[in-house]
């Protein structure tokens, strides 16, 4: 039987983290960007605990949350400076089941991209 083939269009993080998953099942996988190369390009992002499984589930999860920066306290100010809204990680881990990890773009697609053979991913 010959393998399983699947083309992925685009190298963000969700195309990336779908070949992962789909090579871990034993896929052949293809993914195909516009863009010529893997530049580091956006910033930090904030990766709720629903991400972090994700994650976990492609075996990446316990790499990110190491190198990853921990939110303390957060929220949101009106334009005046006053506090509209504010929130602490614990309360936050406790309601959502775990931490928001805090991460740079680029360094989490660069991990994820690292996992899939180098014939995966096909630029330009």
């Amino acid at each position: 039987m010959d393998k399983r083939r699947a083309v992925v269009i685009g190298s963000g993080i969700g195309g990336l983290t779908a070949a992962l998953a789909l090579h871990r099942s034993g896929w052949q996988v293809t993914v195909l960007e516009r863009a010529g190369s893997l530049e580091p390009v956006g910033a930090g992002i904030g990766l709720a605990p629903n991400a972090q499984r994700a994650l976990d589930v492609v075996g990446l999860g316990d790499e990110i949350r190491s190198l990853a920066a921990w939110q303390g306290e957060g929220g949101m100010r009106a334009p005046s400076g006053r506090w509209l809204a504010r929130t602490d990680a614990s309360a936050a881990a406790e309601r959502f089941g775990g931490p928001l990890v805090l991460v740079h773009r680029s360094l989490l697609i660069d991990r994820i991209a690292a996992r899939l053979p180098a014939a995966a991913l096909r630029t330009g």
